[in-house]
């Protein structure tokens, strides 16, 4: 069976054999690559914007091997923003890169015209085999702890690079993940995806002002799915934090089998009462997740960072939770009271310092309530390098400069010749503009590791480009080069190195080098911008369009990206 693609046919399924559909005489081949082998959505759905086919792909080169690949089908283009939300996951899915979501090229999105001149919208991606986490939990029954953790890392690992790569999901739900054979999940359906904008942020921020830290009355695009979807998506205001929402909304499913609709609400709090249905999983976990879907999103975790730091501890926390609480460790207790008693001494102190720091953890969004967390972690565990490297951090956002030089040095006398220590608090102060304190940092970086530090050179010889030193950078880019086989070093040392003779004005050279940095790691911007700046210099207009374009959209921070940015668009203006 092969189907027809056109909506208002009343007769879709057609014989293998077929060019055309036998209903309404639409071509059964699309695009001159695709025929459509089953519906993987219901065709009955008079209220649904698409259809979704599995599909035989043959591809844009011929010949070709063909490929089951899924497609989307907008079957209306009568609604500009559903067909603007439909774009924007064509964009979203070439733009994103995991295995663990569906890829997409620039030639998978395209339109169909049918015989009545409807025409509509389609794009193809990558099929994931196995079932989605509805199916599997109905075939399976409740996840243990096991594999809640298991999942719970694979998932906030992609979105990671969803939230990474500037967007957030926003349909985080069972049915949208699929569980593969090799174990591993993909996340999927894109459609309710859009961009992390400061503009969009600033209308959420800006709408109401009440203590949510969200407003009521601006409503941006309003996508929701019942019992997974946050109060403040439901208003249309939702923030990258919804997604965490969603994600604990997702596992209390999957660890109760229960239909969230019918499990309780405390209505003092807010809180969704799911725990007496899931006790066979530790407190920390489901203190985890209940502070996943905790009410505003100001309370839940802040970042993917601040999600995998904590999962990493919670496996320890919950095996000590387990001695603690068992037979045989209270009638071990009992026999050797003295021993046990200097033990659970030690015991205590640990658990309190981890609980401060999970305390921290929990509060980087405040790095003052951080900080006093850190600070007692400390003081119960003075020998936790990673509470001092990360108070270090916490006093880099208040800009406490001796509080990250003391704590910076506590690491190094835990931990001598620390030259990832080195390379953290030189990065501080490449970031504070401090350009003499950080090459002092760098460079004992590449001391301590042996001359092996070479993202310490490369930083080195960026600081140099910063300072006009050319020659000097070019220099350390050469010596960096020799040194490394690391492809992420080696093409931030191109960009360093294409970056010092572009100003030379040695510009095949520059080309040359960049490009090979852009190969090596395809989202370096500052790149992209300096391949811009090099193809305007020896008259290439054209490709140094395409590469403006690219410098202009992308997320970066770098000063030196802020200022060729705001030179390229001032020469814009003065143009026009």
């Amino acid at each position: 069976m092969v189907y027809c693609i056109n909506p208002l046919c009343t007769q879709r399924q057609n014989p293998q054999e077929a060019k055309s559909c036998l209903a309404c005489g639409n071509s059964l081949l699309i695009n001159g690559r695709i025929r459509l082998l089953r519906p993987l959505s219901s065709l009955e759905n008079k209220f649904t914007y698409t259809d979704v086919f599995e599909v035989e792909d043959t591809g844009i080169k011929s010949p070709a091997i063909p490929e089951i690949r899924v497609m989307k089908v907008l079957k209306w283009d009568d609604d500009n923003k559903i067909v603007k939300l439909f774009q924007r996951e064509a964009i979203i899915l070439q733009i994103l890169n995991h295995p663990g979501i569906p890829k997409s090229t620039r030639d998978d999105y395209f339109t169909f015209t049918l015989n009545n001149n409807l025409q509509l919208h389609c794009i193809v991606m990558q099929s994931f085999e196995g079932e989605n986490l509805t199916q599997w939990i109905k075939n399976h029954g409740r996840i243990n702890q096991h594999i809640s953790l298991d999942w719970l890392f694979q998932l906030t690992n992609i979105l990671d690079t969803v939230h990474r790569s500037g967007f957030f999901h926003r349909d985080i739900k069972p049915d949208n993940i699929i569980y593969q054979p090799n174990g591993k999940l993909a996340l999927v359906d894109f459609g309710a995806a859009r961009q992390i904008t400061r503009t969009y942020l600033a209308k959420v921020s800006t709408s109401g002002g009440t203590k949510t830290g969200l407003g009521s009355g601006h409503e941006i695009t309003v996508v929701r799915t019942a019992c997974y979807s946050p109060l403040e998506q439901i208003n249309g205001q939702a923030v990258p934090q919804s997604d965490f929402f969603a994600l604990g909304r997702t596992f209390v499913y999957l660890l109760t089998t229960v239909s969230l609709i019918e499990i309780k609400i405390d209505q003092k709090t807010g809180k969704l009462l799911w725990r007496d249905k899931a006790p066979h999983i530790d407190k920390s976990l489901a203190d985890f997740i209940d502070d996943l879907m905790s009410l505003f999103p100001g309370q839940r975790p802040q970042s993917t960072q601040v999600i995998l730091q904590r999962l990493q501890r919670l496996p320890l926390k919950s095996n000590i939770n387990r001695i603690i609480s068992s037979k045989t460790f209270r009638l071990f207790t009992f026999g050797v009271l003295a021993l046990v008693l200097f033990y659970a001494y030690k015991a205590y102190n640990w658990s309190l310092s981890n609980y401060y720091f999970n305390e921290a953890s929990r509060n980087l969004n405040n790095p003052n309530i951080a900080r006093k967390y850190y600070e007692l972690a400390i003081k119960y565990n003075p020998t936790d390098a990673a509470a001092y490297s990360n108070l270090a951090l916490a006093c880099q956002q208040l800009s406490d400069i001796k509080c990250v030089n003391d704590n910076y040095e506590k690491v190094f006398k835990l931990q001598p010749n620390s030259w990832e220590a080195h390379y953290g608090l030189g990065n501080f102060y490449d970031n504070q503009g401090e350009y003499t304190l950080a090459e002092q940092q760098y460079k004992l970086a590449v001391q301590y590791s042996n001359n092996q530090a070479m993202n310490a050179v490369s930083n080195l010889a960026r600081i140099k480009n910063r300072q006009k030193k050319y020659s000097e950078a070019a220099v350390l880019a050469i010596e960096g080069l020799r040194r490394t086989q690391n492809p992420e070093w080696q093409a931030g040392l191109y960009k360093n190195l294409g970056w010092a003779r572009f100003k030379q004005k040695r510009y095949k050279e520059a080309e040359n080098y960049l490009r090979k940095s852009v190969k090596l790691d395809s989202k370096r911007i500052d790149a992209y911008c300096l391949l811009a700046q090099t193809y305007e210099a020896i008259g290439n207009l054209s490709k140094a369009k395409i590469y403006w374009e690219v410098c202009l959209r992308a997320r970066i921070d770098l000063p030196e990206v802020q200022e060729w940015r705001e030179e390229v668009l001032d020469r814009l203006f003065e143009r026009n």
